[in-house]
């Protein structure tokens, strides 16, 4: 009997998508391709508006347009690196099982993020989810779910060596301690076990497993809050 899994943010159900796949699925679709670029355009805006303080931050700033386009370099690369990999790295890993797996965007929670971005000059983001169809087994649901996390882990510990390599000094060293902040953060919420988050799927298939990775997302977090990495805007 097949399954439907939903992982990363929320586990959100897209009901009115039925899909049917062969037995060996492409790669990715044009909707899913559509469904990530609105999700990381519309959160990418968002976090630089909530870099810059929201509008009225902007508003009152020497120089507007120049402060946004500047933010949106850091939140586009943290949202590369934070979102897009975390969602792809579920998929991949739900390829390997021969899984069909898509990602498809909540447009409610994109819209929410975008408000609060630019309004309120924060952001509550739950963009959407990877879906994966093909019955997983219990050591399958549990490897898919760790995988985004351990991106997020692996990606924020090499951006916190090039930050200690280069500091915040350099506009590289800025955008590297943006990246190590977006990955550290979302490793560690996401290992959170609680309700639809990565953490408790994967206790559900190997408590060692989850306990290794949630004591490592802590320590590069206690890490980076006791270098005092201050990131514009945050």
């Amino acid at each position: 009997m097949e399954r439907k899994i939903y992982f990363s943010f929320h586990d959100i159900p897209f009901s009115e998508h039925n899909y049917s796949y062969p037995s060996k699925p492409p790669l990715t679709s044009k909707t899913e391709i559509i469904h990530l670029g609105i999700a990381m355009i519309v959160l990418s805006v968002a976090f630089a508006f909530a870099m810059a303080e929201g509008i009225f931050g902007l508003i009152y700033s020497s120089d507007p347009l120049g402060n946004i386009l500047y933010y949106l370099q850091f939140s586009s690369l943290g949202i590369l690196t934070g979102f897009f990999f975390h969602e792809l790295s579920h998929k991949l890993m739900a390829r390997r099982y021969g899984l069909w797996a898509e990602f498809r965007m909540f447009s409610q929670g994109l819209m929410l993020a975008l408000i609060f971005g630019i309004f309120f000059g924060f952001v509550i983001a739950a963009p959407g989810a990877v879906n994966v169809w093909g019955g997983a087994r219990r050591f399958e649901f549990g490897r898919i779910a760790a995988a985004g996390p351990l991106a997020n882990i692996v990606i924020g510990a090499l951006a916190m060596l090039g930050y200690i390599e280069l500091g915040l000094d350099s506009f590289y060293g800025s955008v590297l301690g943006f990246i190590c902040m977006v990955n550290v953060f979302l490793a560690f919420f996401n290992l959170i076990p609680f309700g639809p988050l990565d953490g408790r799927k994967i206790i559900a298939w190997n408590s060692i497993v989850w306990a290794v990775m949630f004591i490592i997302s802590i320590f590069l977090l206690v890490v980076y809050m006791g270098r005092g990495i201050v990131i514009p805007g945050f």
